[in-house]
């Protein structure tokens, strides 16, 4: 069994690890709610079972949505990823007609658009690890109908929405929405991985490396680069210069899914080579 990671994985390299630390949520509050924001979302990281109960107590206290959302954030981090999605899905509902927002000049806030985007592209990005593509798809949709097309988030989400597609199978159309991000922001590097990985997954071998040559150019000692190479490689016959890459990967890190994966293809390579 070949296993091939690179794109799914390239959110945990590049594109932020999943960061929740929206501003949008923390900008709407003032004084001791946004520092208690901020920290409950600092410890979700860190340690979410703490944050998940501090989170409740804030809740009964009336944190609204704030309270929710870092309780959401750290079941996430618990890996309940349908509940957090689940969860992340009904504050988006809830934001949108200001249920739960914090009180500014005596009025209840209502989410910006950007803001309501931010939490289904949160959303979708917890039932892409739950591996529900279906609501991942629809979650990712309803961010990409409320931001301005062509704009750094609507980019941001496309990144998203590209990942979930390659999750899905569907490399044609990761493909595409990279291509439009790479086309509308050519600064993008970091995306030439993924669309190597893609490429790769409609059999543009040409494609593929032309993209992964200059994303190593940029990114010399990125172990997603040298998984991506062996890949590539390995796809096309090329057993020697897969083993080469992989083995690089290991020197690189010892650790983690992408050490992991060229780990278990070493050894599935190995197997095969003694029958």
């Amino acid at each position: 069994m070949k296993i091939y990671v690179t794109f799914r994985l390239l959110s945990r390299v590049f594109l932020g690890a999943f960061l929740f630390g929206f501003s949008a949520i923390a900008s709407a509050q003032t004084g001791h709610d946004e520092n208690r924001y901020r920290d409950c979302m600092d410890l979700a990281a860190r340690s979410p079972d703490k944050a998940i109960n501090n989170a409740l107590v804030w809740k009964n206290e009336g944190g609204g949505v704030p309270a929710r959302h870092c309780e959401a954030v750290g079941l996430f981090h618990m890996q309940e990823y349908e509940e957090a999605a689940a969860r992340m899905e009904l504050i988006a509902t809830d934001m949108r007609t200001g249920k739960g927002m914090p009180v500014r000049g005596g009025k209840r806030l209502v989410a910006s658009s950007s803001m309501m985007a931010d939490m289904y592209g949160q959303a979708a990005k917890a039932w892409l690890k739950a591996g529900e593509i279906i609501r991942a798809e629809g979650a990712i949709d309803q961010a990409l109908g409320l931001v301005t097309k062509e704009s750094p988030q609507a980019l941001d989400l496309l990144i998203d929405r590209a990942r979930i597609a390659a999750a899905d199978d569907d490399y044609q159309l990761a493909l595409t929405d990279l291509e439009t991000v790479k086309r509308l922001d050519s600064g993008r590097k970091d995306i030439l991985v993924l669309i190597a990985s893609a490429a790769r997954g409609i059999g543009n071998y040409s494609k593929a490396l032309a993209a992964l040559d200059t994303f190593q150019e940029v990114y010399p000692e990125n172990t997603a680069g040298h998984l991506e190479r062996a890949n590539l490689m390995d796809v096309q016959g090329f057993s020697t210069l897969a083993r080469k890459s992989w083995l690089k990967v290991l020197a690189l890190t010892e650790f983690g899914p992408d050490a992991d994966a060229a780990r278990a293809n070493l050894e599935r390579t190995d197997v095969n080579k003694d029958r």
